[in-house]
């Protein structure tokens, strides 16, 4: 017998109760907290399987990228239940063979007969509209033409939703009306993708909120499943950079783009105690064709604050330990991000198995993890504009007196979002997939 229970997103987020997918236990009814329960029949196969079942990941494994490393991550903890067989996704807008219409095309064919020619059960895709176009009316009309004819269950991870994906509602008739001609038009294609995949994983209540007011009839389908938060083992590794005595580090880890804000934490700089070093613990995208320019304005605004022996960059990071051990000698983490649309942050997931101060900007994804009352205080969030407000800010998650209440809310985010955790959501996600496509069938 399936149980449904019915999901005010909205009261959930104001009050910050969980509105994740819930894998219940033998015990049913008991062990139900808030969300939507999963079948019964669903929850017993999960206790009786034994042989894996296989899913084709679609995304650029074998590339510098934040969305391959966060795959990578997360499978680890796949390997109890699943066998995992990586197809490879481009980078359409900075990829320089695959620079016309055609080829673009023929690249989607390829990954098609991948698919279908390999002996996934389900196919999982990470999506990001650059590994299927330059512009989005093409991106999102690819990514169709691959889900319906690949002939497998499909699962699909939205890591970015728009703000011209999302239903603006209020405004008066006629503008309401050319309003909702408008949003139909431009997002016919990618309403018709979410309706092709059997589910839709997004990373915050924020994207959930957003999905469900634009699209109600897809609630059943969309999980909320936030990116793992799980600490890389560097024990016994040799950092390259180390921290002298006396220095304060603020760390911002990850790719140096534009949308990580660097500038606002450089133009702070001139007001921090002496003390305080700025460490970029990442280096430009390869395939970031605009990439110098941005770092060229960064060293450009570092010269104009006088910063120059304060800020330091690592360069890429390649090996996982390695980038964990620098990260370890953080004081205050620091990501004052713009927003740009992200469902998740696995930048704030990793820092937040640190156990360190975070200081974040107001982006939406950077508040993933503080709906809870037991986890509001993992992290703490400014206007990063405001060079003052951003200033105390650091000064204050420096200071040991706020330790306490933040380590233990830090604490309580890793035991609730580890990836055996996570793993498990997972995989009650895929279980609950197969058995919807095997009833489909049969029927």
């Amino acid at each position: 017998m399936t149980v449904e229970v019915s999901v005010d997103v909205h009261a959930m987020i104001a009050t910050g109760r969980n509105l994740g997918h819930v894998v219940p236990g033998i015990a049913g009814a008991d062990r139900v907290q808030q969300g939507k329960r999963l079948p019964e029949s669903v929850s017993t196969s999960l206790q009786d399987h034994k042989d894996k079942f296989s899913i084709a990941l679609l995304t650029p494994w074998n590339q510098q990228c934040g969305n391959a490393e966060f795959a990578k991550r997360l499978t680890s903890g796949f390997s109890s239940f699943a066998a995992i067989e990586p197809i490879e996704l481009e980078n359409l807008i900075e990829h320089d063979s695959l620079d016309s219409r055609r080829k673009q095309e023929r690249y989607i064919t390829k990954l098609i007969k991948q698919v279908r020619e390999s002996d996934a059960d389900l196919v999982h895709i990470q999506h990001e509209f650059c590994f299927f176009g330059r512009a989005r009316r093409h991106a999102d009309r690819r990514l169709l033409r691959l889900m319906r004819n690949i002939r497998k269950p499909i699962v699909l991870s939205l890591h970015t939703w728009k703000k011209s994906m999302c239903w603006k509602s209020g405004k008066p008739w006629l503008k309401g009306a050319l309003s909702a001609v408008s949003f139909k038009m431009k997002n016919r294609q990618m309403r018709r993708c979410l309706q092709a995949a059997d589910a839709i994983v997004v990373h915050s209540k924020d994207t959930y909120a957003r999905i469900i007011k634009a699209y109600p009839r897809l609630r059943k389908r969309v999980y909320l499943l936030p990116i793992p938060v799980e600490p890389v083992v560097s024990e016994g590794v040799t950092a390259p950079y180390q921290k002298r005595p006396g220095e304060k580090w603020l760390v911002l880890p990850g790719f140096v783009t534009r949308y990580k804000g660097h500038r606002y934490i450089i133009d702070a700089m001139s007001s921090l105690p002496a003390e305080y070093r700025l460490v970029v613990a990442g280096g430009v995208h390869p395939k970031d064709r605009m990439g110098h320019e941005y770092w060229s304005e960064l060293l450009s605004r570092i010269d104009e604050v006088g910063c120059q022996d304060r800020v330091f960059f690592t360069g890429f990071l390649n090996d996982p330990a390695v980038q964990a051990s620098v990260l370890r000698q953080a004081d205050v983490f620091v990501l004052p991000y713009d927003e740009v649309g992200q469902s998740g942050s696995a930048v704030l997931a990793d820092v937040l198995s640190h156990g360190r101060p975070i200081v974040t900007s107001l982006a939406r994804s950077m508040f993933v993890y503080r709906h809870g009352n037991d986890t509001v205080y993992s992290s703490s969030a400014v206007d990063v504009e405001d060079v003052e407000k951003l200033r105390q800010a650091i000064v204050d998650a420096a200071d040991p007196a706020c330790s306490p209440r933040r380590q233990l809310h830090q604490r309580n985010v890793q035991k609730q979002f580890c990836l055996q955790q996570m793993a498990e959501q997972y995989r009650a996600m895929y279980e609950a997939v197969l058995l919807k496509v095997s009833n489909r069938k049969t029927k």
